[in-house]
């Protein structure tokens, strides 16, 4: 795959500028691009398994759900390689004029308008459910808050959930803390900004579990699964300084990970609640997720087949496909009102209903979100040029 362009590699939609990209520097990068793809395809596999579930339940049947991995665990997967994005993306932003500014830009580009679209289209729905008597309709705090990334209990699960009325939104609650705290920290060298943001994450994180905030935002912010984002930094910075692992070792850490996933969390605590964000959580599905990150990224990684490439590629559409696909899912539950499917359709129905959220997120990606994106990046840049981004 080569990769000659002035703006951008969007490697998880960051902006890198740059001219040209090393060819084996870009394939290890293309692992973590097909990481993506699998955390999305995880989360939304989960969910419709949920609803096929639901519907069975509704018929007095019984729906096997796949359990062999922790589907849940696609979350952290996208919190490790968030932490490595912001690193890698950022590299000639530390430091250099301008460049806080600049992340921040660069940030909200990529964040914002889907969310706050995705947000738009919910409180859409709901107020045609709360027009019919169906729905209740989100106060102005809820609404105020799940704009504005401030943690808060939109849905009435209580303190300990304090989910956005797009209650997917609470991984993004966590995404919006980790960049402004690692904004902070964009005026000095880069290698003196990671590990301070990192010890000033997990710090804040182990004192908070000593001490917890009475404030509920800051309570929620430094929960044990934000120490993910800082994992994710410290491997970017050693792919970064050149960190290659051998084979075996990568392959042991890959499958380490995955066998890590195997062990059941509800063996150590309750996780039926809404939200799950322990330190357990962190030991097995966080751990996983940073084996098997570390696995994928610090070493040479082969894309030369045509479906290894297709995988690769649909992870730029992750971010749409992890947000958008609940709207997908509400075609077929109006569908699953009306019929009964049998037993032997639930299955298949589950691949059917992830395959069309798949290929729905990727046309959205491609005609709405990049060209939305690439027109807000290209009004909103400095007059002053910001350095190039180079990938030593």
């Amino acid at each position: 795959m080569s990769v000659n362009i002035r703006e951008p590699f969007d490697f998880l939609g960051d902006p890198v500028l740059m001219t040209k990209v090393a060819s084996r520097e870009t394939t290890r990068l293309l692992a973590l691009q097909a990481l993506r793809t699998m955390a999305a395809t995880m989360v939304v596999l989960l969910h419709a398994q949920e609803l096929i579930g639901l519907h069975a339940a509704a018929h007095g049947h019984a729906f096997t759900h796949f359990k062999a991995i922790p589907l849940g665990a696609g979350v952290d997967l996208f919190f490790v390689i968030s932490g490595f994005v912001v690193v890698y993306a950022s590299q000639k932003l530390f430091c250099s004029p301008g460049g806080r500014a600049e992340f921040v830009r660069r940030r909200l580009i990529r964040i914002i308008p889907l969310y706050w679209t995705a947000l738009t289209l919910r409180l859409a729905v709901l107020a045609v459910g709360a027009g019919v008597g169906a729905k209740l309709f989100p106060d102005a705090t809820a609404i105020v808050t799940s704009y504005l990334f401030i943690p808060y209990d939109s849905l009435g699960f209580g303190s300990d959930y304090p989910f956005p009325i797009l209650d997917l939104g609470w991984t993004l609650n966590y995404e919006m803390f980790f960049y402004a705290l690692f904004a902070c920290f964009m005026g000095f060298r880069r290698d003196v900004a990671v590990p301070a943001a990192v010890a000033c994450l997990v710090g804040g994180v182990l004192i908070a579990a000593v001490f917890p905030p009475e404030n509920l935002a800051i309570r929620f912010w430094l929960h044990p699964i934000s120490v993910e984002f800082a994992a994710g930094a410290v491997i970017a910075l050693l792919f970064i300084h050149g960190l290659a692992l051998n084979c075996v070792m990568r392959i042991a850490l890959i499958l380490g990970g995955f066998a890590l996933w195997l062990v059941p969390v509800a063996w150590f605590g309750d996780t039926s609640g809404p939200g799950f964000y322990t330190w357990i959580r962190v030991m097995v599905w966080g751990l996983g997720a940073v084996m098997i990150i570390a696995g994928a990224a610090l070493g040479h990684t082969s894309f030369k087949s045509a479906w290894s490439r297709a995988i690769a590629d649909l992870g730029d559409s992750s971010y749409a496909l992890y947000l958008l696909h609940p709207f997908v899912f509400l075609i077929f539950k109006a569908v699953l009102g009306k019929i009964e499917l049998p037993q032997v359709a639930y299955w298949p129905s589950v691949l059917l209903i992830t395959a069309l959220a798949i290929a729905a997120a990727a046309l959205f990606h491609k005609y709405a979100e990049t060209p939305v994106v690439a027109f807000l990046r290209e009004k909103t840049r400095p007059r002053a040029s910001v350095p190039a981004v180079g990938v030593g």
